[in-house]
């Protein structure tokens, strides 16, 4: 060990502490991460989704949340995942005002379709978010 090497792990918030950009981010990744994998088609539909909800954003700030949405996803199973995605959810309802919700909807539709292929965990996630959230959220699954 270094003299200049640490242990220390980022913190990453509970949903109840996240900030907006924070919690959509954690959103948006486990639509990304429902099929295993997340494609660089899904990764670019997510920068466009946040710069159009929070335009003033930091992207390394983004950035940052965006591997820790990864980290922390990939490390919970399917039930817990479900359980983590309420909670954000219920923390982007608390936070965001009802023009950014109904922002929301059509950029969750975006990222789902992203890469081409509508899986049965992102639609789940669709229908989480359209019941939490008070949305319709229409995705073409050709």
């Amino acid at each position: 060990m270094g003299l200049f090497s640490t242990n220390k792990k980022p913190k990453i918030n509970n949903p109840e502490d996240m900030s907006p950009l924070e919690a959509v981010t954690h959103l948006f990744a486990a639509i990304q991460i429902a099929d295993q994998e997340s494609s660089y088609e899904e990764k670019e539909a997510w920068i466009d989704a946040i710069d159009q909800l929070f335009p003033d954003h930091n992207l390394e700030r983004s950035e940052n949340f965006f591997s820790e949405a990864h980290l922390t996803l990939s490390n919970q199973n399917q039930i817990n995942r479900k359980k983590y995605i309420v909670s954000v959810l219920d923390r982007i309802k608390s936070l965001l005002n009802s023009d950014q919700v109904k922002k929301i909807g059509p950029l969750i539709a975006g990222i789902v379709e992203a890469d081409g292929i509508v899986m049965t965990s992102e639609m789940e996630i669709v229908h989480l978010s359209e019941e939490i959230l008070g949305l319709k959220i229409n995705v073409k699954d050709d």
